[in-house]
């Protein structure tokens, strides 16, 4: 899975049925409890799905590793995912304001920055695996 062309058919094969969820939740049903959460759950889908060869694209061609970490790209995905979700959450209870986008935008950026650096830490054999000293 290092090529672009994979995650975009992944992506394409997860945005189109939860955007024909979404399509047909907002036009064929009423807002009660179940629908909305089969819509909020659809909409983190399509953004996942729609986000996963933006991030595939982003992490080949503009990281020094210059490959493709299948694990990284599913989780960029899902968090943007999960923060459109968040966001659009805010918006319906009209909470949504330019502070709690900042806040939220950058703690997912910071946890990110995070996770990418204990992902590049690299063990060295023989060194790191010595006993201490007593």
């Amino acid at each position: 899975m290092t090529k672009v062309r994979t995650f975009l058919i992944l992506g394409i094969l997860l945005a189109l049925p939860s955007g024909y969820g979404m399509f047909y939740l907002v036009t064929q049903t009423l807002p009660y409890l179940r629908e909305r959460w089969l819509f909020f759950f659809s909409f983190i889908l399509f953004v996942s799905g729609v986000t996963l060869p933006v991030f595939a694209a982003l992490n080949k061609y503009f990281f020094s590793i210059r490959r493709i970490v299948p694990s990284t790209i599913v989780r960029e995905s899902l968090v943007c995912g999960i923060l459109c979700g968040t966001m659009l959450w805010f918006q319906i209870g009209r909470v949504l304001n330019p502070t709690i986008i900042f806040l939220c935008v950058g703690g997912f950026f910071v946890i990110e920055i995070l996770l990418r650096t204990r992902d590049s830490v690299n063990i060295r054999g023989g060194f790191d695996n010595m006993p201490p000293e007593k």
